[in-house]
């Protein structure tokens, strides 16, 4: 499932559009068919940027932060200071037989991996683009969701139509609940949300949104057991004779000796 997933903000994202396959069809021969508008920058890593996808991106206006790998060979054209210390390098290049520069940013993450990065950004700072390729994260987490919450990792039909079916019914369900929960402004998580939905699915609206504003009772936290008191021992005076009861102790069975 190529997926090319919309990023509104930190915490909502949604997919735009999808292309099934089966899986002898590689990442950068399905870029043609999900990265076609010029008004978004694509972020990518490095399954989709091949040398001719690169060049036909450019002649198109298309905005991209890709990640390449070391095959791509690069000619600097101009180098610039890089202002944040994870960045290497931050420069202007060529790449292969193309005439169009583009910026090229290697950093390198707190583990010491290193990452090449290609990008038609040069009204961003070194750090944003950086930061902008680290977010592509979130597309990793959208699919972990998707497949701990829709349920894709059990399919319905061997047939490959019947999985693709199955793709598809799935983002309309997130599709649908993430719009409703838009329309609501409901502050839950979209797990929360989706599994409330789930379960008034076929109530009426009036419980649905009844168990969305319900508030979470606040918790008193872990009580304190009182200590007991001791009890005083009441006054006889000097009329009765008291006299305490001793119990009585059993005899240890096992064991040698007497009590």
């Amino acid at each position: 499932m190529h997926t090319r997933l919309v990023v509104v903000s930190s915490d909502i994202a949604f997919p735009d559009k999808i292309l099934p396959s089966t899986g002898t069809v590689s990442d950068f021969e399905s870029s043609s068919t999900l990265i076609e508008e010029a008004d978004a920058t694509y972020v990518m890593d490095r399954g989709y940027p091949s040398r001719n996808n690169l060049m036909e991106w450019q002649e198109k206006n298309i905005s991209f932060v890709v990640r390449i790998t070391k095959a791509l060979r690069l000619y600097i054209k101009e180098e610039y200071q890089p202002t944040h210390p994870s960045v290497i390098q931050d420069a202007k290049v060529l790449y292969g037989i193309s005439k169009i520069p583009v910026r090229y940013i290697e950093f390198i993450d707190e583990k010491e991996r290193t990452y090449r990065i290609l990008t038609t950004r040069f009204d961003l700072t070194d750090q944003q683009v950086m930061d902008i390729y680290r977010n592509r994260w979130i597309i990793e987490l959208f699919f972990k969701w998707m497949k701990q919450h829709l349920k894709l990792t059990k399919i319905w039909s061997t047939k490959p139509q019947g999985i693709w079916n199955q793709m598809f019914l799935a983002l309309i369900a997130f599709g649908l609940s993430l719009i409703i929960k838009l329309q609501l402004k409901s502050t839950k998580t979209p797990w929360i949300f989706f599994r409330i939905v789930q379960t008034y699915l076929f109530l009426p609206g009036k419980k649905i949104l009844a168990e969305l504003n319900r508030r979470k009772k606040k918790s008193k936290g872990r009580k304190k057991v009182p200590i007991p008191l001791e009890k005083e021992k009441p006054l006889f005076g000097n009329v009765a004779l008291v006299k305490e009861k001793v119990q009585k102790r059993k005899k240890n069975i096992g064991k040698l000796g007497s009590y």
